[in-house]
């Protein structure tokens, strides 16, 4: 009786194995296209988005290089982000453009890779200049703003935002332009709130700037 069971059991697998053959050869054939056509999907986004990266044209009289971003955290990303190229490339210290606009500082390298640290941390504070007037650029309560411009200052919406060249980061990289104008309850000091129009989430490659040509 078992021998009986054991030898019909058996049976029953072959039967089994024949019978789904074939749907389980086109389905496993169907998840390799599919793969494929994704994988070939991807490849080709990312080089249209390598492309469309090298036709921006560098407006600074500097040398640079443009490398990958390499790692973003998701609940993280507007800290730091982590780039190619480190003491290989002689990385220090260099300021960090996408589309010519400034979006951080490289604050860490390693052999190959950097940390760059955005300008939307909250650790971070950056010498700016709006027209003649010298302020401080911060990430506070979820927006970049200038602070330490004074009240008596000709500073109009639209006013264009460049780093001063005070402190570690170069002059006259672009950063954003005035959003918009608020008056302390002091009355001595303007608060401006700037239009930053980059968005670290939706991009792949940076540029980092380096020393004059």
């Amino acid at each position: 009786m078992i021998k009986f069971i054991k030898n019909n059991y058996l049976f029953l697998i072959l039967f089994l194995i024949i019978l789904l053959k074939d749907p389980l050869y086109r389905l496993i054939s169907l998840n390799k296209k599919i793969y494929n056509t994704l994988d070939c999907h991807i490849i080709e986004d990312n080089y249209n988005k390598l492309l469309e990266f090298n036709q921006i044209n560098i407006n600074y009289n500097l040398d640079y290089i443009n490398t990958i971003i390499i790692y973003k955290d998701i609940y993280n990303y507007l800290n730091e982000i982590t780039i190619r190229g480190g003491l290989d490339q002689q990385f220090d210290n260099n300021p960090v453009i996408y589309d010519n606009t400034l979006i951080g500082l490289i604050n860490k390298v390693n052999k190959t890779t950097s940390i760059v640290q955005l300008i939307t941390n909250k650790k971070s504070k950056i010498s700016v200049k709006i027209n003649e007037e010298i302020g401080i650029l911060e990430y506070i309560n979820n927006e970049l703003i200038v602070s330490n411009i004074s009240n008596y200052s000709n500073i109009q919406k639209n006013d264009l935002i460049y780093t001063s060249g005070l402190g570690n980061i170069k002059e006259n990289i672009y950063i954003g332009t005035v959003k918009d104008i608020i008056n302390t309850n002091k009355d001595i000091e303007k608060i401006i709130k700037v239009n930053y129009q980059i968005n670290i989430k939706d991009i792949d490659y940076v540029t980092v700037l380096k020393e004059t040509i």
